[in-house]
């Protein structure tokens, strides 16, 4: 379901405004105002950190019960980067936290300040769940990427991603807290999950574009022996965020190497991706 422009750079989700008439009608609409804030400063952490390291951020999405910060760049950046632009969100419930308590020793127990505590420490635990698009399941698609190949890196979060999200539906379930607002939030999260596992293909080549332009020479260097008819694009499976793979191929006689932009410029200019690496010789 698409998001709606209220401005530039704030998209909602049609389900937020279901949420918010669904708390008008039943008198929560202070606790709606409260989660809202909560979900308003979380993403705030992420958006001005990305805009700290210089991403280019097209805008800030609202969901059911949390958002995003749209980037095309969170796949592109430095390690370091991407985790820190995740784990701005999280810190946010830090001060929040520090806030509220201190509100209820001035001012003594209220119910809306206890309700924002359990939103408050409610939203830094989903969001914190390795559950794709949530903040965890980011942190475990990065690191993955520090270990395996970009393809190999995304394939596994989405599937612990899947695994954990029906762990957790069947916990609630069987703890009897399978309430409208569980049943919303994990729609809207198995419907992502299948979106971006329909769309794997697409990110993957949408990095391999990025691969072509980074700066090779500050990557580590991988030397892997190869059958020499192996093809380009079987080759560039195994790209990833942190190496520079060198190809030394079998039977060549004499001993060649072929190495990644040499793959990315037959896959992309060459238009060749079924092209032999021997034949990248000729």
């Amino acid at each position: 379901m698409k998001t709606l422009k209220l401005s530039r750079q704030i998209h909602v989700h049609p389900l937020f405004f279901f949420l918010a008439f669904s708390a008008l009608l039943t008198g929560a609409i202070y606790e709606f105002i409260i989660l809202f804030s909560i979900v308003a400063i979380h993403e705030l952490g992420h958006f001005f950190t990305a805009r700290y390291f210089g991403w280019r951020v097209e805008c800030i999405e609202f969901w059911l019960f949390g958002g995003a910060v749209v980037s095309e760049e969170h796949n592109t950046r430095p390690f370091h980067e991407q985790v820190l632009v995740v784990i701005a969100g999280p810190l946010q419930h830090v001060w929040i936290f520090i806030l509220v308590f201190g509100l209820q020793i001035y001012a003594g127990p209220h119910h809306l300040l206890e309700q924002a505590l359990e939103f408050n420490g409610l939203i830094l635990l989903c969001n914190l769940l390795p559950i794709w698009p949530l903040d965890g399941g980011k942190l475990v698609f990065y690191c993955c990427n520090q270990f395996l190949s970009f393809r190999n890196s995304l394939t596994m979060a989405l599937l612990l991603s899947s695994v954990i999200l029906s762990v957790t539906m069947s916990w609630l379930i069987f703890a009897d807290k399978w309430t409208l607002a569980s049943i919303l939030l994990a729609s809207f999260l198995i419907v992502e999950n299948l979106l971006e596992w329909k769309r794997r293909g697409y990110t993957f080549i949408r990095y391999l574009m990025y691969c072509r332009k980074r700066d090779s020479t500050r990557l580590q260097a991988r030397y892997v022996t190869i059958d020499e008819n192996v093809k380009v694009r079987d080759a560039l499976k195994n790209i990833r965020a942190n190496r520079m793979h060198y190809y030394v191929l079998k039977q060549t006689n004499p001993l060649y190497i072929v190495n990644e932009q040499e793959c990315l410029q037959a896959y992309f200019q060459r238009k060749s991706p079924n092209l032999r690496l021997r034949d990248i010789v000729n």
